[in-house]
């Protein structure tokens, strides 16, 4: 019966090896035939070189599940010494009270002491009674992008990371649990999650609902739990609902229509770029700008574009371009699924991007759905092609207008010479006319002048030549000889002076007296005073 006992625990053990090394049922004797199993449990061994010393095993196996089966023989040795004490015993001192002091340690000190691994395979056991039916777990993601790229190097394409518990509030981390998925069984998770949303699989920060069953590795006394289901309709309800409820507070906090009330200026040559440097979302757009033919400024800040740390990265970027001088701010990532694009549904992503001073464009590559990050966007795109290019068509619309200004400008200017020209032209006839009636009227103003000139002249003349006769009759009148002629006569003095009063003369004194005929000499013998 023993005997029956330790082949039934060997042929399970088996099985669940073939299991974990993904060999199917029809083989599963690849890792030990049935045969080499009963021979096993016949001879019971207890240590590695009895084991080798069994038919069936040969060098290869036992480097392989020496240790395992080993372990398993000494915790079956363990079981059956104890008869009716069950696993749960180790953890319940009261399951069998003493009665008196004699008995109080007499069992327990009846059984030989455990090694670590009998007390690891018995607590495994216990676990494994526990958890037979596997339990449904709710919990993040955790490390799983780090440890996904090793699983196709590993024989059954498994990978390793934790699910977490945080806290709803403070985002703190309360508990953690190590985790795997089996290579087949993570295929058609991930087979199912797409089926429910497309874009929609396993990466760090989701929420899984996940059925799993606990581990408990012996050699290592490590507990894991392996998850073999999830629930993706949980996913997607936790997605959204977290997505609602960021949205909503961005409502009611006024941040979801901030940014897009900011103007995009009319020549933005100037741009700040936030992508992973030296990606295809990078080179895409920047190619576009060369293209252009414009002298593009570009000021480029490296952020994760998934993961974790999409949020905290994306933020300080966005803070950082804030203190440069950039027209706007574009956030640019190649295609993804949806789960590669959750870190922009995040509320840290969303308020940096309401709060920036500068406009931001996101182009991060989705086809369907909009993340909160393009909700709060002054403007998103669906590829980075689409922004340069939209970044690039508003330059390209200010070179426009103003070539279509200049144009105007030109057609009024040339209307404008048109018409001072026309006007010149009348100016200029005007001119002519007005310079030949000027001139006829300065021709008749000049005769007319001369003629008045010519009279005046005469006139002048002749009123010269009258006050000259007059003048000369004037003269004429008071010359002292034709005075002379009238019977009159000039005194002199001995001096030749002529003698007008009385007063001038000396009684005595010689005088001269000249007559109209001649001169006379004389001596004033008196005078007399009128």
């Amino acid at each position: 019966m023993q005997t029956h006992k330790i082949y039934n625990r060997l042929v399970n053990w088996r099985d669940e090896q073939a299991k974990k090394e993904d060999i199917s049922d029809d083989k599963r004797y690849f890792i030990l035939p049935n045969s080499t199993l009963k021979n096993i449990s016949l001879a019971n061994p207890q240590t590695l070189s009895e084991l080798s010393k069994v038919k069936g095993i040969g060098e290869k196996k036992l480097k392989q599940y020496g240790v395992q089966i080993i372990d398993l023989m000494q915790n079956s040795r363990q079981d059956i010494s104890k008869k009716s004490l069950d696993s749960s015993s180790l953890f319940d001192d009261n399951l069998h009270p003493p009665q008196n002091d004699s008995e109080k340690e007499s069992p327990m000190r009846s059984l030989p002491p455990l090694t670590i691994s009998q007390l690891n395979n018995q607590i495994k056991q216990i676990l494994n009674n526990s958890f037979k039916e596997g339990v449904w777990v709710c919990g993040e993601i955790y490390r799983y992008d780090l440890d996904v790229i090793k699983a196709d190097t590993r024989p059954y394409r498994q990978v390793y990371f934790e699910l977490v518990e945080q806290d709803p509030q403070t985002k703190e981390r309360k508990a953690t649990i190590s985790a795997m998925i089996w290579g087949d069984d993570r295929k058609i998770i991930e087979s199912k999650m797409y089926s429910v949303s497309a874009g929609l699989r396993l990466k760090d920060g989701l929420q899984i609902k996940a059925k799993c069953f606990v581990d408990f590795y012996p050699p290592q006394g490590k507990i894991q739990i392996r998850i073999t289901d999830i629930e993706p309709e949980y996913t997607v309800g936790k997605m959204a609902l977290e997505r609602k409820l960021i949205l909503e507070k961005l409502r009611k906090t006024g941040l979801i229509d901030k940014n897009k009330r900011l103007d995009i200026p009319l020549v933005p040559l100037n741009v700040g770029l936030i992508t992973s440097a030296g990606s295809a979302a990078y080179n895409d757009f920047i190619d576009e700008l060369k293209k252009s033919g414009y002298s593009f400024k570009v000021f480029l800040c490296d952020a994760r574009m998934q993961g974790t740390e999409l949020e905290s990265e994306v933020r300080d970027a966005i803070f950082t371009l804030n203190k440069y001088s950039v027209d706007v701010i574009a956030i640019v990532r190649g295609g993804g699924s949806a789960s590669d694009l959750m870190g922009f549904d995040k509320q840290g992503v969303a308020v940096a991007i309401a709060n920036s001073k500068n406009p931001v464009l996101t182009g991060i590559g989705h086809q369907i759905d909009r993340t909160i990050a393009d909700e709060v966007s002054n403007q998103s795109f669906k590829t980075p092609t689409a922004t340069a290019q939209f970044i690039v068509e508003k330059v390209r619309g200010f070179e426009l207008d103003i070539e279509e200004l200049f144009g105007d400008i030109l057609k009024v200017q040339k209307q404008i010479l048109s018409d001072e020209k026309d006007r010149l032209k009348n100016i200029t006839g005007e001119v002519k006319s007005a310079t030949i009636m000027f001139v006829k009227e300065l021709e008749n103003n000049i005769s007319q002048t001369a003629e008045k000139i010519k009279w005046n002249l005469k006139k002048f003349f002749e009123d010269g030549f009258r006050k000259l006769d007059e003048l000369e009759r004037l003269n004429n009148s008071k010359n002292p000889v034709n005075i002379l002629k009238l019977g009159f006569g000039l005194v002199y003095s001995t001096a030749g002076k002529i003698i007008k009063s009385v007063e001038n003369v000396v009684v005595g004194s010689d005088v001269k007296i000249e007559l109209r005929d001649g001169k006379l000499g004389g001596k004033i013998v008196s005078k007399e005073k009128n």
